[in-house]
């Protein structure tokens, strides 16, 4: 009797068991976008929200579950600084033919596309942009305001392919046909600054400031802000740069420096990210001329092309940042 009772409790522990294993597992095959949000927005920050969702994300319960939390993932991504992941998942989501999810925010997916152009720009990553743009989905696409950004990300990405100030002068000349365009209203602000930063005409960024006054573009042609660190900026060729001349020694970099140094592992600020190696010594000879001893470094990107980083080391009170910025100089702090 006693072995009967034994077999009846272990049969009913294994049971038991299985039957929990069996039920967790239910529950975890059937989240929703929307529980999946909930749950990631109760970890202690964004990072650890992120985690959970990359190791969550194919236990959305259908596709328009899967396409919705791919959405908000991306956006996770891209304001963390993450951008190639950004772009990946963007285009994922962009992937998934299906109705966004109930609750959870609509995108179509020509707009998730321009999301993954987008965040492949902030990654320097042109080859791609270009591929988004190109997708059937905005090839179709018949909203003004889609089409409006389209164009003006395909124009980004010419200006940073740009080899001389010359070609991107060109490029720029573009956009001068969008500043009155009644479709494209929608980025003029944009338009108005690209064209002075490239250009560095005032007469765009008098048009800046006067009809978008409390911008963030208007500041920072007005000097009073900077470029948020977005390296792609750093690739388009500007008129400042040309117009140096190269063959004048500076307190920057002494005559016959070739102002290359091997990458440090120090904090510093970044001013300059060029593929042409001419370019950036005029912007270690125009810190120079400023005051600043300024210098670059070369780095092999992952697709084989090298680029010249220019940099300019912190000092012990972290005040280099503000000088540079004073001076007129656009710059992020970087640390290795």
């Amino acid at each position: 009797m006693k072995k009967i009772l034994r077999l009846l409790l272990l049969f009913f522990l294994l049971y038991s068991s299985v039957a929990a294993l069996y039920a967790a597992s239910a529950e975890e095959g059937e989240k929703s976008a929307l529980t999946l949000r909930a749950n990631a927005l109760q970890k202690e920050n964004v990072r650890e929200s992120l985690k959970y969702l990359t190791s969550h994300i194919d236990l959305a319960k259908n596709a328009s579950e899967k396409r919705s939390i791919l959405y908000y993932t991306a956006t996770l991504e891209e304001s963390l600084g993450q951008f190639v992941a950004a772009s990946s998942t963007y285009a994922a989501a962009a992937s998934i033919d299906a109705a966004d999810a109930p609750g959870m925010p609509a995108a179509s997916n020509a707009e998730l596309f321009l999301f993954a152009a987008r965040s492949s720009l902030e990654a320097c990553d042109f080859q791609s942009a270009d591929s988004y743009l190109d997708a059937q989905a905005l090839n179709s696409c018949d909203d003004d305001k889609l089409i409006a950004m389209k164009r003006l990300l395909s124009v980004w990405s010419a200006l940073c392919k740009a080899n001389d100030y010359n070609e991107a002068k060109a490029v720029a000349s573009r956009l001068e046909d969008f500043v009155d365009d009644a479709k494209l209203v929608d980025i003029r602000r944009n338009v108005l600054f690209t064209l002075w930063y490239v250009t560095e005409d005032s007469k765009w960024k008098d048009a800046l400031v006067k009809d978008y006054p409390k911008s963030p573009e208007a500041a920072i042609a007005a000097g009073k802000g900077v470029v948020m660190a977005m390296p792609f900026w750093y690739f388009m060729p500007r008129a400042s740069l040309q117009n140096n001349n190269k063959s004048e020694a500076s307190s920057g970099v002494a005559a016959g420096d070739s102002g290359e140094r091997k990458k440090p592992s120090a904090v510093r600020e970044q001013i300059g990210f060029f593929r042409e190696r001419e370019n950036a010594q005029k912007l270690v000879e125009r810190a120079g001329k400023s005051g600043f001893t300024a210098y670059y470094y070369s780095e092999v990107r992952s697709s084989g092309t090298e680029y010249y980083v220019v940099v300019v080391d912190e000092d012990e009170e972290g005040s280099i940042g503000k000088k540079l910025r004073s001076a007129g100089f656009d710059c992020y702090p970087i640390k290795d």
